[in-house]
C-alpha cells in the first residue's frame, strides 16, 4: 500500500486538465414543490488516454442566473442517490432538494466507477483518477455553456468524497469553499481490521461491501429509522472500484500526504458524534488541519452516525451547511 501512495502522489502531479465541451443536458423534470432536475452528462480524459462520461443530477428551483452551484461528491458504496434518498415513511431525506429549496443549484455527481457513469476497469479508477475527472467537470461548469454560467463553485464532499474533494481543492483550486462531511485527517483507529479489508480487496476491481458492514460502519442504528437503513442497503448500496478503495485505506492509515494545508478557502467539517469511521471526538485537532483557511469551522453532530443523510438529525447537519455557506459565499 506505501508504494501504491507513492504513485498517486506522481499521478496527482501529472493530472489532466478539462475542456471547455459543453455538457449533455437532459430535459428537466419538475417535482410537485417545483424542484427542476436535469440530468447532464460530462466528457472527462483520464490518464490512459480516453474519455469517459460523468454523470451528474442537478436540482434547483426558478432560474439559474447568478446561482451559487454545491457540487456533492458522494464516498465510497455510494453514487448519486445518497443526496437524493426519497421520502420515508413521510420524512424527507434529500439533501439535494433541501438545498435547492434554500435556492442553491445543486449538482450531485456519480463519481467514475459509480452509478451512471463509465465504468472502466476498477483497479484503474484511482484517487488520482476521480479527482481528475471532478476537476474536469468543474471546468465545465465554469465554462460558458448554452443556458446558464456558474461562477460560484462550493465543494461539499462527504467520507471518500471529502478526501477526493479536498486533493481537487488542493491541486486546483476550482471552488470557494469546502464542506466535508463524515472525514478526518486526524489519524485514528480504524473501526475493521486487516482481517475485513483483505477479503473485500480479494473480490475483483469492483468491491462490494456486505449490507451488515456497510450499516455497522455507516449507521447509529438507535438514531436511524430501520426503513431508511434497508433502503439504503438495498437500493442505495452501489460497488466501489478496487484501486480508489486501497488509496482509501492507506490514507486512512496514514493521512499525513493529505495537501490540507493547501486549502486556502473557507472549510466547514461536519463531524458525527457517534461515527465509527470519522467520529466527533478529533473536532479539536481536525480544526487544525487547515492553517491556510481563512474561515475555519468543524461541527461537531450529536446522534448521527457516517451516513449523515439517513440520520434522524440530518437536518441540524443541512440547516448548518446552509447558514454557514451564506457566510462563507455571500
Amino acid at each position: 500500500m506505501k508504494k501504491m501512495l507513492g504513485l498517486v502522489g506522481l499521478w496527482l502531479a501529472l493530472l489532466l486538465g478539462g475542456g471547455g465541451v459543453a455538457p449533455g443536458v437532459a430535459e428537466a423534470k419538475e417535482d410537485s414543490q417545483g424542484i427542476k432536475v436535469e440530468r447532464r452528462t460530462y466528457p472527462v480524459k483520464l490518464s490512459d488516454g480516453k474519455t469517459y462520461q460523468v454523470v451528474g443530477y442537478l436540482y434547483y428551483q426558478g432560474s439559474l442566473k447568478n446561482r451559487p452551484v454545491q457540487v456533492l461528491v458522494h464516498g465510497i458504496t455510494y453514487d448519486h442517490a445518497y443526496w437524493d434518498l426519497p421520502d420515508i415513511q413521510g420524512e424527507t431525506y434529500s439533501y439535494a432538494r433541501f438545498m435547492a429549496r434554500q435556492q442553491y443549484a445543486v449538482l450531485a455527481l456519480d463519481l467514475p466507477g459509480y452509478g451512471e457513469s463509465s465504468r472502466p476497469n476498477g483497479d484503474f479508477l484511482n484517487l488520482a483518477e476521480s479527482v481528475s475527472a471532478l476537476h474536469q467537470v468543474m471546468v465545465q461548469l465554469r465554462a460558458k455553456a448554452e443556458r446558464n454560467t456558474f461562477e460560484k463553485l462550493i465543494y461539499v464532499g462527504h467520507s471518500n468524497g471529502a478526501l477526493i474533494s479536498t486533493y481537487a481543492q488542493a491541486l486546483h483550486r476550482d471552488a470557494q469553499a469546502v464542506v466535508l462531511t463524515g472525514w478526518l485527517n486526524t489519524f485514528h483507529e480504524l473501526p475493521v481490521g486487516e482481517e475485513v479489508i483483505s477479503p473485500l480487496l480479494q473480490q475483483g476491481p469492483y468491491v462490494t461491501v456486505p449490507a451488515a458492514l456497510r450499516t455497522g460502519l455507516f449507521y447509529d442504528v438507535a438514531h436511524a429509522n430501520p426503513a431508511v437503513i434497508a433502503y439504503d442497503n438495498a437500493y442505495v448500496a452501489d460497488t466501489t472500484p478496487r484501486g480508489q478503495l486501497m488509496d482509501l485505506f492507506t490514507l486512512l492509515a496514514d493521512p499525513t500526504p493529505i495537501p490540507t494545508q493547501k486549502l486556502t478557502v473557507p472549510v466547514l467539517v461536519q463531524l458525527g458524534e457517534n461515527d465509527a469511521v470519522a467520529p466527533a471526538a478529533f473536532a479539536a485537532q481536525e480544526a487544525r488541519a487547515y492553517p491556510r483557511s481563512p474561515f475555519v469551522f468543524v461541527d461537531p453532530i450529536a446522534d448521527i452516525g457516517h451516513a449523515f443523510n439517513g440520520h434522524t438529525n440530518r437536518l441540524r447537519s443541512w440547516s448548518m451547511i446552509s447558514f454557514w455557506l451564506r457566510l462563507a459565499v455571500p
